[in-house]
Parts: structure tokens; sequence; C-alpha cells
């Protein structure tokens, strides 16, 4: 049984976006991606929909089966706080 570990990451909307796309993501209206990283198993906010700001702060997520370096320009987010505003798998 592989285990999937939830990862949440705040900052920048051009960050976050960044950040997604280089794991297979892509926002509303992009191409699809060439390939998606096979450690990833899904996204918040899922592929071609909008990332979820406050304040001006986007918060994304992304649930994983290995190690996830974070992205330049996003840092950990709390995941209470995460959860609170973008939800959970």
């Amino acid at each position: 049984m592989t285990e999937w570990t939830m990862i949440y990451w705040k900052g920048p909307a051009e960050a976050a976006l960044d950040g997604l796309r280089q794991f297979g993501w892509r926002a509303p209206g992009e191409d699809p991606a060439d390939a998606s990283d096979p450690r990833i198993g899904g996204f918040i906010p899922p592929v071609g929909q909008p990332l979820v700001t406050m304040e001006g702060t986007a918060f994304v997520a992304v649930v994983a089966n290995g190690p996830i370096e974070t992205p330049a320009g996003l840092t950990a987010a709390d995941p209470g706080e995460a959860r609170d505003i973008i939800g959970s798998f």
C-alpha cells in the first residue's frame, strides 16, 4: 500500500502557479502538461481550476507518495489554516 502525504504551501500567486506547474498541474485554459510527476496523486486546486488566494496569498497543496521540495517562492503553510482555506482530500 502506498502512503500519501498532504503538503501545503503558501506564497505569491505567481510562485504558486510556477510551483504547481513543475509537478504537472495546469491553470484554467492552459494546454495539458507534458507529464505529471509520478510522486503526485493530486492537487489543490485541482488541475484546470483557479488558485485560492486570501489577502494576496495563494494557498496550494499536493498529495505525494515521496519527498517533494518546496518550490521556489513558496513556504510551508500551517496545515490547519490551509485546510480551513482550501480544504483537503
